[in-house]
């Protein structure tokens, strides 16, 4: 395979547009681009063979792109699409012919190359997956055990052998009645009591600070009617999901509760968040926040059926930060959810990500989450709040002089309350 190799290096605003390079700092960035290059192919060339074993990981710059299976299936890649922020066809063997269909800007980087930029660069700091702080080694060398988790992992993927999550049967029920334009709260309410745990946190929710009045629910009916059906269901869907964030090993539990608060911190501060801006539905912000890091849980289920000698815990953060947002994508396409849900997914750490002036509720999962690092020690491998697109094209306002978000500070109680809800 021949190609044109052009005589440029890519920026660190290139670069940043991968995932897998999102946690390197300015430093790392600058060495980086200094080490690799940008190469040029025309329309009609094959860039990578199926069942090629060269180790390198192939980003998309610019251009169209196809990939080819061996059952001949077909499908194409352009730089916006989300699955272009992840290496092409990664697997080895290589599972796909990927040919270009118009000129193409391509890199691609050898795995050494960005082992060593991270071994030689100054951030150091052991970093935790979406958020939250963990123990142990940045992802600099693999360990065999991660590159087998993630192997296999990705392996079961891509053959759809893999085991996702399952959304919980009463969400399933309440999700469809809402399709069918069934609005009557006596009928989604005999739906909603053959769960007495969510029909319980519901009611109780019905009369908590965020919707209460002065007089009390005591019925599911009445919680619905008080609620509105768009918010039960929202309401429902956010209560159902806690059962999925379980682990029968105290390790794996351990991170598991880590990841719901986390998810329930991010989930609260959305909410509040959309209460200040009229373009966004504040319980949906509150479900995609919650859900935007559901691809772990995945991640960390699969990782029990590894022996426990081998299950350290900083290698195990490190496969979840690597696969989360594939993985989270494909399990919210699997339950059907919207758009909104799967770029958010995909995108919500993607710092830089810059999609026009028109926000979007992936930009304000961003800004939750780096309000969240406010303050501790994410904060050191993170951007600052104005230094991110997301900042301008949501209009929030001033930051205190702890650079976290002045309408936010201001809002604690509202938060607390989001928080408290989701933990019913």
């Amino acid at each position: 395979m021949t190609t044109e190799t052009a005589p440029t290096s890519p920026t660190p605003e290139i670069l940043r547009r991968f995932a897998p390079l999102q946690d390197l700092s300015e430093e790392q960035l600058l060495n980086l681009s200094s080490a690799v290059a940008i190469e040029q192919a025309p329309a009609g060339r094959l860039l990578i063979k199926q069942g090629s074993q060269e180790e390198y990981s192939f980003f998309l710059v610019d251009g169209h792109i196809r990939l080819r299976a061996a059952d001949g299936k077909i499908s194409d890649l352009r730089p916006d699409d989300p699955a272009a922020s992840n290496p092409i066809s990664q697997l080895l063997p290589r599972h796909y012919d990927v040919i270009s269909v118009s000129n193409v800007r391509f890199l691609r980087i050898r795995r050494e190359q960005l082992n060593e930029i991270r071994q030689g660069g100054i951030n150091k700091e052991a970093e935790g997956i979406s958020g939250y702080e963990v123990s142990g080694e940045s992802d600099g060398e693999a360990t065999e055990f991660e590159n087998q988790l993630s192997f296999q992992f990705l392996q079961d993927l891509e053959s759809d052998a893999l085991e996702l999550p399952s959304l919980p049967e009463v969400a399933i029920r309440i999700s469809r009645a809402m399709e069918d334009d069934i609005s009557d709260a006596a009928t989604i309410a005999e739906m909603i009591q053959t769960d007495p745990q969510i029909t319980a946190k519901l009611i109780k929710a019905s009369n908590s600070a965020m919707y209460g009045r002065r007089s009390e629910v005591e019925t599911c009916v009445g919680a619905i009617i008080r609620l509105g059906t768009d918010v039960t269901h929202k309401l429902v869907l956010s209560f159902a999901m806690k059962e999925l964030f379980k682990s029968e090993s105290s390790l794996l539990q351990q991170r598991m509760q880590e990841l719901w608060k986390h998810s329930t911190h991010v989930a609260a501060l959305c909410y509040v968040l959309a209460k200040h801006d009229d373009r966004f539905n504040p319980e949906l912000a509150m479900l995609i926040g919650l859900l935007h890091d559901i691809g772990v849980v995945a991640v960390l289920n699969y990782a029990q059926s590894f022996p426990m000698e081998v299950r350290r815990p900083d290698v195990i953060d490190q496969a979840c930060k690597r696969l989360r947002a594939q993985t989270g994508s494909l399990i919210l396409r699997k339950w059907g959810f919207p758009t909104e849900f799967i770029i958010a997914a995909l995108e919500a750490e993607m710092w830089h990500r810059d999609k026009g002036i028109t926000p979007d509720y992936c930009d304000l999962v961003i800004i939750a989450q780096l309000h969240s690092f406010v303050g501790t020690g994410k904060a050191f491998s993170a951007p600052a709040i104005n230094e991110v697109p997301a900042h301008s094209r949501l209009a929030l306002g001033e930051l205190t002089p702890r650079l976290s978000l002045k309408i936010l500070d201001e809002a604690k109680e509202q938060i607390a309350h989001a928080i408290s809800l989701l933990n019913i």
